[in-house]
């Protein structure tokens, strides 16, 4: 079995910190996502793997290489153009053959076990395996529809949904997959939706097998998601909550917190939920529930809920005593900042 990441989307949602990187690469709880979606596969025996990018992303491979440091083996897989996720796998059908294949995407992080949806395939004989859970909102995702323990529709993102089980992101799919994506017609949205193909197996009289799963997975499509779910993984790491105080006396950390070992720290109260990367430096600031990318410079800010892209300088005349939340993206100055007196938002 092969594995099949798909990183080739453009992140609107995430702007400004997806104008000049991959939503793929961006961190949680230090780690890039693609990194962590790595891993999830390699630790269920999958390591011939496919990343789908689009011609902008020289910096994926670059930045992760041939995959040889997680005992992988990556190739790197050109989508032309946007058109939906069918279209991102068909991409892929000369690097799968025949294999049969594990499906992520490279926006999403799913905290369970994926074994159990790969056997399904070969336990039930189905041409397809996709994990679902019980969402409040599913008109944010596509739906299943379930009768007597069987799939008997699957419609993507439905203004009104017919049940509340949303596809998670997660599948195993085979061989079977390709002729019904050759099939497809757009969407009403314009797109190869990768719900129109499997409902298509369906259609066809093909079993598709699934799994409902109460695990936490987090869809990154927004800040809002970014830092709900570094939140999540940052509370289920024992090395976030070690003692830091031996780094410097004039540091308040208030755990969980990761600091990059390069990163310059001084007179500051940080934490709980901050992530400091490579070569940032920060003093006389107040920061929670933040991300720092890397090479950011804070300078007097009081931040919650923010988002500091690369290379980014912020510098306050004094500290205020209400936090502002900030999302700037890569290589954005702001030597002054005003923020808004009612709700303390600024970009």
């Amino acid at each position: 079995m092969k594995g099949l990441i798909l990183c080739a989307g453009k992140g609107t949602r995430l702007r400004p910190s997806t104008y000049t990187k991959p939503k793929c690469m961006l961190p949680v709880n230090g780690e890039y996502i693609l990194v962590s979606i790595i891993k999830k596969l390699v630790a269920a025996g999958i390591t011939d793997i496919g990343i789908v990018v689009n011609a902008t992303q020289g910096e994926i491979r670059e930045t992760i290489g041939d995959g040889e440091r997680w005992n992988a083996s990556l190739t790197f897989l050109l989508q032309d153009e946007a058109k939906g996720l069918a279209d991102a796998v068909k991409s892929a059908k000369s690097f799968m053959a025949d294999s049969p294949f594990v499906l992520m995407l490279g926006d999403n992080l799913y905290e369970g076990d994926i074994e159990p949806l790969i056997g399904s395939l070969d336990a039930d004989h189905s041409k397809a395996s996709i994990l679902l859970q019980r969402v409040e909102d599913p008109s944010q995702f596509g739906v299943a529809v379930i009768e007597e323990q069987q799939i008997v529709s699957l419609e993507e993102k439905p203004k009104s949904p017919k049940s509340n089980l949303a596809i998670v992101g997660v599948y195993a799919l085979t061989a079977a997959i390709w002729p019904v994506i050759e099939r497809l017609t757009p969407s009403p949205r314009g797109e190869y939706e990768l719900t129109d193909a499997i409902q298509m197996l369906i259609s066809q009289g093909g079993h598709v097998a699934y799994s409902v799963t109460e695990a936490p997975f987090f869809d990154i499509g927004t800040h809002e998601r970014w830092l709900e779910a570094n939140r999540y993984k940052m509370d289920h790491d024992p090395k976030n909550f070690a003692d830091r105080s031996d780094q410097d006396s004039k540091v308040q950390w208030i755990p969980p917190v990761i600091v990059d070992p390069t990163a310059l720290v001084m007179n500051s109260v940080i934490g709980p939920h901050v992530y400091i990367g490579p070569n940032c430096v920060v003093e006389d600031c107040i920061i929670t529930n933040s991300i720092l990318t890397d090479e950011v410079r804070l300078s007097h800010v009081h931040a919650a809920g923010s988002v500091f892209g690369s290379h980014v300088h912020l510098a306050e005349q004094e500290i205020h005593e209400q936090p502002a939340r900030h999302i700037l993206g890569d290589r954005s100055t702001v030597t002054r900042l005003h923020s808004d007196p009612q709700n303390g938002d600024s970009k």
